[in-house]
């Protein structure tokens, strides 16, 4: 237990953020308490897969101390905050262990182990930051620690095991809760708010994600942004795209040279048409899907005119029959 003097200095005007997740001994209490859970979830998974002692031991340390080793070894300190003492490989263990010996499927306990999930998930996004902000790191490498010392645990859990990390689709949005925890942390640390107000931004993303929990609620995926187009489609809108864009030069520019007075509109319509229907011959395996072959003839003209097989040239001489 602190003393007077000392818990006025934790919650006093000049104790920086990450002095206060840190050093305040209910904080560091909830954030054992994280560790413990990531232990349970890690063990259950492991009993999923029918692990020994040793599966559920390596499982438990990786789920609950995984995002805060990853992130101390790459800020420049002289040792990892789970090597400091004996409590943070303890709790882990413990939950696996717990895990080990009693059942954790209950729809109660699944709730309870939720609940201290979000918890530990704000204020371990919150203790990264700040912690990486103090070393000196820009505010985006800052806010990716404070991600990753969120959930790195649970990426490199799920790895371990063969799975698809649950923050890359189809789980709670515990990423995106643990950056809006990142941002708000860095505002306060920015700001130079004093550090009880960074417990602001630890109980906003922690509500969050238990609401997006509870609601399941998810970020859009692949599937529901992307434009499916086939090869066929693709080729179909190619060449529509060309024959409108011939069609307007050719009435724009008179380009299609006119057969008879007052009938160049008519022919290079059809002669436009006539393309049309070349292409999708072309691009057609059944020859009777193309309509329209017998009245390909441009309009406004004269068929003996244009192809001169009914009528006889002006000056050839009478064919006697």
């Amino acid at each position: 237990m602190a003393s007077g003097a000392a818990g006025q200095g934790t919650y006093g005007e000049g104790v920086t953020p990450v002095d206060l997740l840190i050093g305040n001994d209910l904080l560091r209490a909830l954030d054992l308490v994280g560790v413990v859970v990531m232990g349970i979830t890690g063990g259950a998974i492991a009993a999923r897969l029918n692990f020994d002692a040793v599966g559920f031991a390596t499982i438990g340390m990786v789920s609950g101390l995984g995002g805060g080793l990853l992130r101390d070894l790459i800020l420049p300190v002289e040792l990892p905050a789970a090597f400091t003492g004996p409590w943070y490989l303890v709790c882990a263990l413990s939950g696996a262990a717990f895990a080990f010996v009693v059942g954790t499927d209950s729809r109660w306990w699944n709730r309870l182990m939720v609940l201290l999930d979000v918890t530990a998930l704000g204020l371990w996004a919150a203790t990264g930051t700040a912690k990486s902000l103090a070393y000196g790191l820009d505010l985006i490498p800052a806010l990716l620690l404070g991600v990753v010392s969120a959930v790195g645990g649970g990426v490199f859990r799920d790895m371990m095991v063969g799975r698809i990390p649950s923050i890359f689709g189809g789980g709670p949005l515990y990423a995106t809760c643990a950056l809006i925890t990142a941002i708000g942390t860095a505002i306060v640390v920015g700001t130079g708010t004093p550090g009880i107000f960074v417990l602001v931004p630890v109980a906003v993303g922690s509500f969050i994600a238990g609401l997006a929990a509870w609601r399941r609620w998810g970020l859009p995926t692949h599937q529901g942004w992307q434009v499916t187009l086939s090869g066929t489609q693709l080729q179909a809108l190619l060449r529509r795209t060309r024959r409108e864009e011939r069609r307007r030069v050719a009435l724009e520019t008179g380009a299609i040279p006119v057969v008879a007075e007052g009938a160049g509109d008519a022919f290079a319509a059809d002669h436009l048409r006539q393309e049309e229907l070349g292409e999708q011959l072309a691009s057609s395996d059944d020859v009777g899907e193309v309509d329209g072959l017998d009245d390909a003839q441009p309009r406004g003209v004269d068929r003996g005119a244009v192809s001169g097989d009914d009528e006889e040239p002006p000056h050839a001489s009478p064919t006697y029959r």
